[in-house]
């Protein structure tokens, strides 16, 4: 299995660009564990007097490099360990990462994409987080109003759920399920590395049985807890909603929200965080740059479902359905409330939203329907109005 890892490095103005790359090139081959084992590398220079710039692509073979001895602990390092110490290198992203072949490494997601396969309505579809006070004090209510009004993922963010709570309040949501409205349910796992393993343990052998007609799952934030416990949560089938992608450090380089991406969905994310997006970013293309790893165009069997964060509220869910075709998540907590735990402001909050889907669905012209008070789209204001 061949992984394919694209760096852009900034050098000094006074670097030789050769001993560079000859002192990366042996810093990669300082992880493989077969003596016999090459990389592939390539470079472009990029002629800037302030700032150099280099380009470097790498080819090397996984088996060769201990990934079945170290796991996701060794990747890591190998992605950004010892390669790039040399102080004549500035800065270093991970602009790319890709594999090729299979490897049980790499399982990819347990849904992925088709984890709302089932919906008669078409995508992008709303995903609630519900904050921890909600939950804790009206979770039977307020993911009940959700589901009705057609949310189709709830985030539970409580932390150290009892067994009784979450076996209430899988049933909650199951009982307002309904044919060509499936609907997913994910825990937060963000927590102690105990909770977490036991938390996955019980949906895996207990929960999710009781709920057949919810897809459960956890919701954790690999950065926080480490690849290493991502890794052994994948390895109990069970769907993982991962958040938080930013560039990350790792060691000596940093990686793009793209090479992140790409790492997560190889490695089993189902649902996957694209944060703090904004209307200019889907016009300048921004954001497919960020999804398509998880779209996975090579095998669309193991692509993720992408969720789109930063505040959606009916203009910005306009854009996104018009900009977007492929299957995402429209994932939202501060608008839907804003107005409280009240049903029918929670209802009023996402008919908006929905209804805003629609119309960029149709492809309207949302300054007309803004102009023209069409209540098809409609501001914050307006609702906040007819309250």
């Amino acid at each position: 299995m061949t992984l394919r890892l694209e760096y852009d490095l900034v050098l000094d103005p006074s670097s030789h660009v050769d001993r560079i790359v000859a002192a990366v090139r042996a810093g990669l081959l300082a992880h493989r564990t077969d003596s016999r084992a090459e990389i592939d590398m390539a470079y472009r220079m990029y002629a800037n007097q302030e700032e150099p710039r280099l380009s470097l692509s790498v080819n090397l073979e996984l088996a060769s490099f201990g990934m079945a001895e170290r796991g996701s602990a060794g990747l890591v390092a190998l992605l950004g360990g010892t390669s790039f110490r040399d102080p004549a290198i500035r800065s270093v992203t991970l602009s790319a990462f890709s594999i090729m072949g299979n490897d049980t490494f790499f399982p990819g997601p347990v849904r992925g994409s088709g984890l709302l396969d089932s919906s008669a309505s078409p995508a992008p579809w709303l995903s609630v987080p519900v904050p921890k006070t909600a939950a804790r004090q009206s979770w039977d209510s307020v993911s009940r109003t959700l589901v009705r009004s057609g949310v189709q993922v709830l985030t539970d963010l409580s932390l150290n759920v009892t067994d009784y709570e979450l076996t209430a309040r899988a049933a909650a949501v199951s009982e307002e399920v309904t044919a060509g409205r499936p609907v997913a349910l994910f825990f937060n796992a963000t927590s102690r590395l105990e909770y977490a393993v036991r938390l996955v343990e019980k949906i895996a052998t207990t929960l999710q049985p009781q709920v057949p007609n919810v897809a459960i799952g956890v919701r954790m934030c690999p950065v926080a807890m480490g690849f290493s416990v991502f890794e052994y949560l994948r390895a109990w089938n069970v769907p993982i909603f991962a958040y938080t992608l930013t560039s990350y450090p790792s060691g000596h380089t940093s990686w793009s929200q793209s090479a992140y991406a790409s790492m997560i969905n190889a490695m089993g994310g189902d649902v996957v965080n694209i944060g703090l997006l904004s209307i200019p970013a889907l016009r300048r293309g921004t954001l497919y740059e960020a999804i398509m790893p998880l779209l996975n165009r090579r095998n669309t069997g193991k692509a993720s479902l992408p969720a789109l964060t930063g505040g959606i509220e009916p203009r910005v869910a306009y854009e996104y359905a018009t900009a977007i075709r492929d299957p995402v998540l429209l994932h939202t907590m501060t608008p839907v409330f804003r107005g409280g735990l009240e049903r029918r402001s929670i209802r009023k909050r996402v008919k908006a939203i929905r209804e805003a889907v629609e119309a960029g669905r149709q492809s309207l012209d949302i300054e007309r329907l803004f102009a023209e008070r069409n209540p098809s789209v409609r501001n914050w204001q307006e609702i906040e109005e007819e309250r």
